[in-house]
């Protein structure tokens, strides 16, 4: 009898253990909180990526039931890390990865896909620009959504162009003009440092003016030369700025950062860069704007395009989706990060949103990203659907780099410039 008790009372045991471990669904536990853990690429989230760590603040707060456990390291750590991670099946809950590394692990079946997360959030897919969602989809799933947008352009003085009675230019041959007179009156147009070489972003968008992402999978395939007569037609334009003394006397020699403090300090009328820029720029108290760059008449199909595009992704492990409350609590945080709350606080934080969601901006505060974010919502303008050298391998883009400072510096002819790329397309076969 009493052998029986024992017994009893030791099943009753193990029924309330079951019945624990049941009730509280995958990682939750005793207090029913789900941790996520979140792995991003730099290695102090509050200081570096000020704007993501308040979204997850305010996301936590509304969800006291929701823990984001931040797991910060710097980048290249960071995807060495996941790269180690992926070989154990032991991935992040969710995770920050670049694009190329994001698409193997995709092909690996390691990513949980989000088709039924957007298919649930109409609001979201709706407000989303289309190349926010289709740069990270394969075979019809969505793997993996962009982090921020990525919006890079030409940044203006307005004082300079006021002082020398100038206009902002519309057109090639505005800017050609205006580099003219800049010229005379001892003033850069455009501020720019070689020795960075991937400091062209402003160029790469006059690029996709020529057709470019009509072109370059017809060129990758060996059906089409990059030497082009469009793509050497633009870079003669380039020569044409160079002609007219556009450029920095020390470009071959000057760093971007160098250019950056040129424009800073008042030496230079226009600054190709990006939205990253805009906090030094406000601060320097220069009256400043924000310019797609000029359209050209010989160039291929809309000119209207601007470059708002998707920066690397973020993706949600495949294990997720083996536990019920992990999931839900991660696409609970997906539908705040890129609804109208997630926008407004990543706004207010100085990143421009990668939706067409109205939000509030501080212009006395904010000019400069005010403006910044008017020319992203201006009506008739479509963005590239990424930046040309993110589409190609890394050799290639850095053979673009080459060839547009090729140029800028005189060391390459317009032809020469084209068929240093094409000579790179050629080798990668």
């Amino acid at each position: 009898m009493k052998k029986f008790s024992y017994l009893l009372i030791l099943l009753l045991v193990v029924s309330v253990v079951i019945a624990g471990c049941n009730s509280g669904g995958g990682d939750s536990n005793e207090d029913g909180i789900t941790t996520i853990d979140f792995a991003i690429h730099v290695a102090n989230p509050m200081e570096q990526e000020p704007a993501f760590s308040k979204l997850i603040e305010q996301f936590q707060i509304e969800n006291p039931d929701i823990k984001v456990n931040l797991i910060g390291k710097e980048q290249q750590e960071h995807v060495k890390n996941i790269k180690m991670m992926s070989q154990s099946n032991k991935l992040p809950d969710v995770f920050w990865m670049l694009p190329a590394s994001a698409s193997e692990l995709y092909e690996a079946g390691m990513l949980m896909g989000l088709n039924d997360f957007i298919k649930e959030n109409p609001e979201i897919k709706n407000s989303l620009n289309e190349n926010m969602l289709s740069t990270y989809a394969a075979n019809g799933e969505q793997y993996g959504l962009p982090y921020q947008p990525l919006v890079t352009g030409l940044f203006y003085n307005k004082a300079l162009f006021k002082q020398h009675g100038v206009e902002l230019p519309k057109t090639i041959e505005d800017l050609v003009a205006a580099a003219k007179v800049f010229k005379q009156n001892g003033v850069t147009t455009i501020a720019k440092g070689a020795k960075d070489e991937y400091s062209v972003w402003a160029f790469l968008t006059m690029l996709s003016r020529y057709g470019y992402f009509e072109k370059i999978d017809n060129i990758m395939a060996g059906k089409e030369k990059y030497n082009n007569e469009d793509f050497v037609n633009y870079y003669k334009k380039i020569d044409e700025l160079r002609k007219a003394g556009a450029f920095p006397d020390n470009v071959s020699t000057q760093t971007y950062f160098q250019a950056v403090e040129q424009f800073l300090g008042g030496q230079a009328a226009f600054l190709d860069s990006g939205m990253w820029d805009i906090p030094k720029i406000e601060e320097s108290g220069i009256d400043a704007g924000f310019w797609w760059g000029p359209t050209f008449a010989d160039g291929v199909g809309n000119q209207n395009i601007s470059s708002v595009v998707p920066a690397a992704p973020l993706l949600v492990s495949k294990n997720v989706e083996k536990d019920a409350a992990k999931k839900e609590a991660v696409l609970k945080l997906f539908a705040f990060y890129y609804g109208e709350k997630g926008t407004q606080i990543m706004v207010e934080n100085q990143v421009p949103p990668m939706t067409n969601t109205k939000v509030t901006i501080d212009e006395a505060k904010n000019p400069l990203f005010k403006q910044l974010v008017d020319q992203i919502q201006l009506k008739g303008w479509v963005s590239q659907p990424n930046q040309p050298d993110l589409v190609v391998p890394e050799a290639i883009g850095n053979a673009m780099y080459d060839s547009i400072y090729g140029v800028i510096n005189g060391t390459y002819t317009p032809e020469e410039a084209a068929k240093v790329v094409q000579n790179k397309v050629d080798e990668t076969k």
